[in-house]
């Protein structure tokens, strides 16, 4: 039973939802808009302390750049940009006022951070929901302070994030006898490259396409055993 998975993805929906009503209401408008900023700048020090970890830093640098490519090739930031302008718009979230740069950037944090999916894979493979119980505390105040930055509700995130975490989860028993450490710590490593962009979009310091980001955590790891083993 993946306890972490559930419980890190409601305690998103819930501050998610918290913050785009009932705080969104009570803060100040200048507190409003210097929050997502100074969450930015956190993300870029979540970043900094996960790219340290990195093994194989040139093995993370490719699956960065091909995955990027894939991206690219694909419209996958554009697309999901449409998908959840619309999902905000149907739910009434926030209606057409909100700023979807941003609030893909919270998507692609929320769904694809390299701490989350080495979370999921932990509980996969260990039945220890530890990492992402941690994460779920962690997870509620920020989507209630970026939910409260924004002015929309975030609890529509929750939907892309169970499936993707469901998937690492499952996905993990099965490849658990192929993974190193290297590949984790290469897998962290790329999702601070992700988390830097989204820190620095959410900064409003560069404008990148994140989610045109996404398909390197899925190329990072075995990029990682192929390095290792021709370096070998």
């Amino acid at each position: 039973m993946p306890i972490g998975v559930i419980t890190n993805c409601m305690a998103v929906f819930l501050g998610g939802l918290l913050g785009g009503t009932v705080l969104r209401k009570i803060t100040p408008w200048y507190l409003k808009q210097n929050l997502p900023f100074m969450f930015g700048l956190c993300s870029i020090g979540i970043a900094v302390n996960s790219l340290v970890k990195a093994h194989n830093m040139s093995a993370v640098v490719l699956a960065v750049l091909v995955g990027f490519s894939v991206g690219q090739v694909f419209h996958l930031h554009e697309k999901t940009t449409r998908f959840f302008a619309w999902l905000v718009e149907t739910l009434h979230l926030g209606g057409k006022e909100v700023d979807m740069g941003v609030y893909i950037t919270m998507v692609a944090l929320f769904c694809c951070s390299g701490f989350g999916w080495y979370g999921a894979m932990n509980e996969g493979i260990t039945g220890d929901a530890s990492l992402l119980m941690s994460k779920a505390v962690l997870d509620f105040f920020t989507a209630a302070v970026f939910a409260t930055g924004l002015g929309v509700s975030l609890c529509a995130i929750p939907l892309p994030q169970i499936f993707i975490f469901l998937a690492v989860f499952g996905i993990s028993k099965f490849i658990a006898p192929f993974l190193t450490p290297e590949m984790i710590a290469d897998l962290s490593g790329c999702g601070g490259v992700l988390t830097l962009g989204a820190g620095l979009r959410v900064a409003k310091i560069i404008d990148a396409p994140i989610v045109d980001m996404m398909p390197a955590l899925i190329l990072v790891m075995p990029l990682s055993l192929l390095w290792t083993s021709l370096l070998g």
